[in-house]
């Protein structure tokens, strides 16, 4: 006698657009069914695995996260991933074009530092002020530096408010997304560095505050308003205590080094 269930095909649900699939692909927007929950053992491989898929989707990708990067972060953890392009890959393409606009972009000379002696103290202070130097100098390296106490800062703050339902690899992402971002933001309004370094300066940082402070409140709705801005206070006082000691760390090992 025949198994009726012999024939049967499974019946899987896509996570991006939600139409029933009986294939690996889903025959409405062509996302593998196969995609998981980003994990901590399998982030980089699934990331770099999308270098071959950078020129799929580059430009909407760019522009939602300059709009509104919250909403790419949570499509990518929540495996809504068709449409965007990989965080790592997307931060690989954006370095190119940020330098490439950087090095048509006249500069100043550098500027003579002053000679602090030949001792173990004017060594740590020529270290400490030539590592301060390559990250305000680099977009790259200086969002990140920023972005690393930042996002250590959140499950720390809003463990209680839904942070803990999130892993570290959710969290990296979220963090190259927001880097992309500031980035973007950079290389469009890079032009206007030659009228002011001040004003191009100026707005990337309030660009930075805005787009952070409403993906936090996207990712962590918190109500009453007062309840909000105290979260938000706590958060940039944890944000600046774990730079601090970063830094410190950084300076302790220099001193070190040389003693």
């Amino acid at each position: 006698m025949p198994n009726p269930n012999e024939n049967k095909e499974s019946v899987v649900k896509c996570r991006n657009c939600g139409c029933s699939c009986t294939s690996r692909f889903c025959p409405d927007c062509g996302q593998s069914v196969d995609e998981k929950r980003l994990e901590n053992k399998t982030f980089f491989i699934g990331l770099l695995s999308g270098l071959s898929r950078i020129n799929q989707g580059f430009l909407y990708t760019a522009w939602h996260l300059l709009i509104h990067p919250w909403k790419v972060i949570r499509d990518y953890i929540q495996c809504r991933r068709v449409k965007y392009v990989a965080p790592i890959s997307m931060l690989i393409v954006v370095c190119f074009i940020s330098a490439f606009v950087s090095g048509l972009m006249p500069s100043e000379p550098d500027g003579v530092v002053e000679e602090s002696g030949t001792s173990q103290v004017g060594l740590i202070y020529k270290m400490t002020l030539a590592v301060m130097d390559f990250i305000m100098n680099s977009m790259v390296v200086r969002n990140l530096t920023i972005y690393i106490p930042a996002v250590l800062a959140i499950p720390i703050v809003f463990w209680k408010v839904g942070a803990r339902k999130y892993n570290i690899a959710e969290y990296f992402a979220a963090m190259i997304y927001m880097t992309s971002s500031i980035l973007l933001f950079g290389i469009l309004i890079c032009p206007l560095s030659l009228l002011s370094e001040s004003l191009y300066s100026g707005l990337e940082i309030v660009y930075s505050i805005i787009i952070c402070s409403l993906s936090l409140y996207k990712a962590f709705p918190v109500s009453p308003l007062k309840k909000r801005i105290g979260y938000f206070a706590w958060y940039l006082i944890v944000s600046v205590a774990i730079y601090l000691l970063i830094f410190l760390g950084f300076f302790t090992l220099s001193v070190s080094s040389v003693s």
